[in-house]
């Protein structure tokens, strides 16, 4: 555990607080889920932390997100609900951004997309930023384009000249010499790794200043978004290039999110990891009719760091560990 000073503890406990009054007034009902768990996301790129008992006969796996409980929660006929949770990732090792555990605010609103949860969101944090941000911050955010909303495709025209087809990014790849791989190599990769070194290399670390909400992504990157004209409806959101959020105008349909669970159990697999068992619970919410609704979890230590203009995770989260 790190050793916070008196007055980030009490900084973290009066932001903490004003999230709940936030949602609470807005409302949003706080809910509890289950911190260990049999079944996990089966996300190809994140890995859950194993728990077993002394004798070995039972398992669990603590979550990486609260997210599949939430959803099932809003299929019993909640309309907004939030947590804050704590969560667990491997092999996130102790960078000044990265940590194995941290406090993760998820929510669900019936009724909103992607659109109207990317304004809300920006409406709560500029609450955040008013009360807790510094005079300098304050006034940058009162600045037009501070906080802005931005296409992928928009980013990826401004910062590599052209979209993200796939011949596009193995033009971009080749250009900037951003692997080592042949063009026939490539032509065998995920699409979502091309997409993500050219994203990562060439695009995110040009975002600049401020609070960017990074929204409309190709549908091959959709996760649990519907994809409607093209795209999938999720934003992410970047503040000075540090990423603190992702959300999504979330899938209802059933076979389709079947199709993906597997499609991701085949990555797993591919990619010599563990592969878990479909959460069927959760495709059952679906297949009863799950409600038209947009998601978000933001990472609340990161959004910490940036109101206290901190350095390091090691300087605002009791979580951090440096191995």
């Amino acid at each position: 555990m790190v050793s916070l000073s008196k007055d980030t503890l009490i900084f973290r406990s009066k932001v903490i607080r004003k999230v709940r009054e936030i949602l609470w007034r807005d409302g949003f009902l706080e809910v509890d889920t289950p911190t260990l768990k049999p079944i996990v996301g089966m996300e190809p790129y994140l890995d859950p932390f194993e728990v077993r008992s002394p004798n070995g006969k039972e398992k669990g796996y603590l979550i990486t997100s609260p997210e599949y409980s939430l959803k099932q929660m809003m299929a019993k006929g909640m309309t907004r609900i939030f947590e804050l949770a704590h969560t667990f990732r491997s092999g996130e090792m102790g960078s000044e951004f990265h940590s194995k555990e941290f406090l993760m605010l998820e929510l669900y609103a019936k009724g909103m997309n992607d659109n109207s949860l990317r304004h809300y969101i920006e409406t709560f944090l500029r609450e955040l930023i008013h009360s807790f941000g510094k005079e300098e911050v304050q006034k940058k955010a009162a600045t037009p384009d501070w906080i802005r909303h931005l296409s992928v495709e928009e980013a990826f025209v401004k910062n590599v000249g052209h979209g993200f087809s796939r011949d596009d990014l193995f033009e971009t790849i080749e250009k900037h010499k951003l692997s080592t791989s042949s063009l026939t190599e490539l032509t065998n990769w995920q699409y979502e790794d091309l997409f993500f070194l050219v994203f990562l290399n060439l695009v995110e670390p040009k975002l600049g200043e401020g609070i960017v909400f990074l929204y409309d992504y190709p549908p091959e990157c959709a996760a649990l978004a519907r994809v409607v004209d093209g795209v999938a409806k999720r934003f992410e959101i970047y503040w000075d290039g540090l990423e603190l959020a992702n959300a999504f105008y979330e899938l209802t349909d059933a076979k389709e999110q079947r199709k993906r669970f597997k499609e991701e159990q085949e990555l797993r697999a591919k990619l010599g990891k563990e592969v878990f068992a479909m959460d069927e619970n959760f495709l059952q919410c679906l297949e009863n009719g799950f409600p038209e609704c947009a998601g978000i979890s933001i990472g609340m230590d990161r959004l910490l760091l940036k109101l206290s203009e901190k350095h390091g995770l090691g300087e605002i989260s009791p979580y951090w560990m440096e191995v």
